[in-house]
């Protein structure tokens, strides 16, 4: 009786160091897939960091030339103001050129006049004195 429990003790004890072959097994198993999962999330956060490095990259170069444009943008509407402003001056010399080529020419067609009836006296002068002659 007394064999037969020490038999099935160390039955019992086989067992025991089965399961702890095994336990120690899976142990280093999953030691291994920790391990291997670690590596498997430092990877995904060196990815992750560098997709975050690239999009920072892109969200500074969209910024940079966003700026540029606005730039532009803002320098081509005051050029256009400025040619506007231009624009407007340069017609108002216009219309003041205008105004005073059609004095100039009221004043010529009215010298031109005066002229004309100066030089009917003349000769009209010129006949009386040649009759008096």
């Amino acid at each position: 009786v007394q064999l037969q429990d020490r038999n099935e003790r160390l039955c019992g004890l086989g067992d025991l160091q089965e399961r702890m072959g095994k336990l120690a097994g899976s142990k280093t198993d999953l030691s291994t897939r920790m391990v291997f999962s670690e590596e498997e999330k430092l990877k995904i956060s060196k990815d992750l960091v560098d997709l975050q490095l690239e999009t920072n990259k892109m969200k500074e170069q969209y910024e940079t030339e966003n700026f540029e444009l606005k730039n532009m943008i803002l320098a081509l509407e005051n050029r256009v103001l400025e040619l506007e402003l231009c624009s407007e001056k340069v017609t108002g010399e216009r219309d003041a050129l205008r105004e005073r080529l059609h004095a100039l020419e009221t004043s010529r067609k009215e010298l031109a006049d005066e002229y004309i009836i100066l030089k009917s006296n003349y000769l009209a002068l010129g006949k009386e004195l040649d009759q008096e002659v």
